[in-house]
């Protein structure tokens, strides 16, 4: 087994390894060669210096990947579970199966490179460094569970957790409006996968809660039948009123209208109070993804 930079002829190999990495992984799709043609085509504008390598046997067949970024830092008032800082990134890794020895070869790779970097810590799979083309839940999917396992034993710390879900052939529940004082106000636009519309629940120029449904959030032949629940938001003092369950139904209601006949929503792992919503809704538990942190000083 031996490392190889990436170069632009080993984009169908490389491509290959990713397509057979998600084939186990709900709603995830395979994507041509011409995804995997430069790691310019790749690139992410909140990265800098990415690197990949590839992994292949003895007799020369690829077997793995690892890609590899310096994250750029984040605004100071974004959510405290955004990486801090500039760390390592690792955006994708992948081994075969059987390939334990190459798995570990590429991070301990990636581990040299962001040491060599002076990086103080090494984040994997966080969703900031997603491929556009992988899953709107973007962490890592059980369904890849030595790839997991991989990190485990490598002392990394499982950093954050989220839970997908998804209902084909939904049928959208009728919204019952509670008993609040406030409007619902309908905006649309367009999103970077299809249309979006936001509902907002407005008490004068306060907003109370928030529903952000798109269409066609991911690169799948119907891509234009599903819709993703991008965010359900309300405040503190409002929630436990069905104010939530308002603004979800309403939205399904009219994604559905849109032609939509399938859709999936995510919540953090320990979030039970949306999952128990959303599960007696009729979404069904379809994964659970991870992230991973690892200090390297």
């Amino acid at each position: 087994m031996h490392l190889v930079p990436f170069e632009s002829h080993l984009a169908a190999d490389v491509t290959a390894l990713y397509n057979e990495a998600v084939a186990p992984v709900p709603d995830c799709h395979p994507v041509a060669a011409d995804r995997f043609a430069s790691l310019e085509k790749l690139a992410r504008r909140n990265l800098r210096d990415e690197a990949l390598m590839a992994a292949q046997s003895d007799d020369g067949r690829p077997v793995g990947f690892v890609h590899i970024g310096i994250a750029l830092p984040v605004k100071e008032e974004e959510e405290d579970w955004l990486p801090k800082g500039e760390p390592a990134a690792i955006r994708f890794l992948y081994h075969q199966a059987g390939h334990r020895q190459a798995g570990q070869a590429l991070l301990d790779w990636a581990e040299r490179w962001a040491r060599e970097r002076a990086r103080p810590y090494l984040v994997a799979w966080h969703w900031l460094h997603r491929y556009p083309f992988y899953l709107p839940y973007c962490y890592l999917s059980e369904h890849m569970g030595h790839v997991r396992a991989l990190f485990g034993v490598n002392g990394y710390r499982e950093d954050l957790s989220e839970l997908y879900l998804r209902w084909p052939d939904f049928t959208p529940p009728q919204p019952v409006k509670p008993d609040l004082d406030f409007r619902l106000v309908t905006e649309k636009a367009d999103g970077s996968y299809g249309p979006r519309l936001r509902l907002r629940a407005m008490q004068g120029g306060r907003e109370l809660g928030a529903c952000l449904m798109d269409r066609g959030h991911w690169s799948a032949p119907n891509a234009a039948e599903w819709c993703f629940c991008d965010g359900l938001d309300v405040i503190d003092e409002f929630q436990g009123k069905r104010l939530g369950l308002f603004l979800l139904a309403t939205g399904l209601q009219e994604m559905r209208k849109q032609g939509c006949r399938h859709a999936a929503i995510t919540t953090n792992w320990t979030n039970y109070r949306a999952a128990l919503m959303y599960t007696n809704l009729g979404f069904q538990h379809a994964d659970r993804t991870y992230s991973f942190r690892k200090d390297l000083a």
